[in-house]
């Protein structure tokens, strides 16, 4: 008898932790992965702008380190005041470049995607508890392959602060407003919740301008669709929403003489939607497909969600106009509600197609994303190795007493999922220049153009023959890489 309950006893046990591993395993995998990508992606570009005290872009040549919290404060002031009103990126970009340890963003960083890929999960399925491994794993996947800029968005420093963390405030701002569709009696846990909502808004319309103007188009239709259905507001809707136009107002007021005139508009109008749907044609064409799967064959009604955030991807790229650009890190928002548009789309027609098929597209999608996944990584650890090497250069030129010092460049990094990837280096572009000298403590760096073809390989076999009988160390490693890189 005690034998046979043992068994039972272990045998619960050992479901649980199946059970365990199966639900941590999918989200911790990914976010593993995300960190030591993030570990291996450097200091780089625009960084060292945001690690000196700052005064104007182009004409301050940026000789100070920041030193303290005041300073991160007067150099968002600055920035708010003579370049682009992103005041919420800005500061967290300040701010971390003020402890100068990449390892604090490493891991606030990740912390923060794993948020981003719920808040994704999370309107696409209306709960958190309905956000399954496949899912987050999916998303995960979807991210890789959607985005073309994933690298400088998600990696590099800079461009995360100013996508990654704002959409993520974004999609936060919008849970609440999210639960309210799935849910006509929603109310937030608590009143003071629903008052103090109106800083989330704040912070989500003080984000990025093509960001900001799709939230706004689709606080917009929200309100109108309360309307017709005359149903009541409550004060988390109105607090949340006054401060996003508060902190929308604040995003947009410092942009002057931006307007390319009528035919200038016309113009980047055209380029902008051609470059949209040269960019999304593949998406679009899914989305679209499903669309009229659902409601022209199958006869049901597309979620508000999946409308809503469609709206807000195409009001994205609309406010991308004026600038006239549409393509690189500045389209990740789009990207982002065009994802949730798919997705909640494919929730939908999952519930009704036989499974075989969906199990043939996600066997397509991993056959098209596991060479990719290879392939990114070989090029994100490249890169870590050389901006390794030269800095390790630069560093043992200094202590040699030689601080006017030249350096070999660009970095070779060929993939999108690289944060270097489409970076400007040391040869051509000064501010970023003057900040590295002042980074370094040096009294000048320049670039000398330099091979794609790195010789890592041969450097490091070469390292590791010789490695015991001359006794050579990770110092050496790094100078052989450098001296092999012609």
């Amino acid at each position: 008898m005690n034998l046979s309950f043992d068994n039972n006893k272990d045998t619960k046990i050992s479901k649980l932790a199946i059970k365990v591993l199966v639900t941590i395993l999918p989200v911790l995998i990914p976010i593993i992965v995300f960190f030591v990508f993030n570990m291996l992606t450097p200091f780089w570009w625009d960084d060292f702008v945001m690690s000196c005290f700052f005064t104007t872009w182009h004409d301050h040549p940026h000789t100070v380190l920041l030193s303290s919290l005041s300073d991160v404060v007067i150099s968002t002031y600055n920035m708010y005041q003579t370049w682009h009103g992103r005041a919420v990126a800005d500061f967290i970009n300040f701010l971390f470049m003020l402890f100068k340890d990449k390892n604090i963003f490493n891991v606030c960083n990740a912390i923060v995607y794993c948020v981003f890929v719920l808040m994704i999960g999370f309107h696409v399925t209306g709960s958190f508890k309905k956000i399954s491994g496949l899912i987050f794993v999916f998303i995960n996947i979807l991210l890789w392959l959607v985005l073309p800029a994933w690298g400088q968005n998600m990696l590099w420093l800079t461009g995360s602060c100013n996508y990654l963390w704002t959409s993520t405030i974004i999609l936060l701002f919008l849970v609440p407003f999210r639960k309210k569709i799935e849910d006509l009696s929603y109310k937030p846990a608590h009143i003071v919740i629903s008052f103090l909502w109106i800083v989330p808004g704040i912070l989500a319309g003080w984000s990025m301008e093509n960001s900001a103007s799709g939230v706004f188009i689709l606080l917009l239709a929200y309100f109108v669709l309360k309307k017709r259905k005359k149903e009541p507001i409550i004060v988390f809707e109105i607090l949340g929403s006054i401060g996003f136009m508060i902190g929308y107002f604040m995003l947009i007021r410092t942009r002057h003489n931006i307007f390319p005139g009528f035919l200038g508009l016309i113009k980047n109008a055209v380029m902008v939607s051609f470059s949209f749907i040269i960019c999304d044609a593949l998406l679009l064409g899914v989305i679209i497909f499903l669309a009229i799967e659902l409601i022209y064959f199958k006869k049901m009604q597309i979620t508000k969600t999946a409308y809503g955030f469609f709206l807000a991807a195409l009001v994205s790229v609309a406010a991308m106009i004026i600038p006239g650009y549409f393509h690189g890190r500045a389209i990740f928002i789009t990207q982002i509600f065009l994802i949730i548009t798919l997705l909640s789309l494919v929730i939908q027609i999952k519930q009704i197609i036989p499974r075989r098929y969906v199990v043939a597209v996600g066997t397509i999608i991993m056959v098209v994303f596991i060479p990719s996944f290879f392939h990114g990584s070989i090029e994100i650890a490249k890169g870590f190795i050389i901006i390794q090497a030269r800095e390790h250069y630069i560093l043992s030129e200094k202590r040699k007493g030689n601080f006017a010092i030249k350096v070999k460049t660009p970095i070779p990094v060929s993939d999108p999922h690289s944060g270097m990837y489409d970076g400007v280096d040391i040869l051509d572009d000064a501010p970023s220049r003057t900040a590295r000298v002042t980074w370094y403590g040096i009294e000048s760096l320049d670039g000398i153009p330099a091979s794609e073809e790195t010789g890592i390989k041969i450097s490091i076999k070469e390292f590791l023959n010789r490695r015991k009988t001359e006794k050579l160390s990770i110092d050496d490693l790094f100078t052989m890489i450098y001296e092999g890189w012609k």
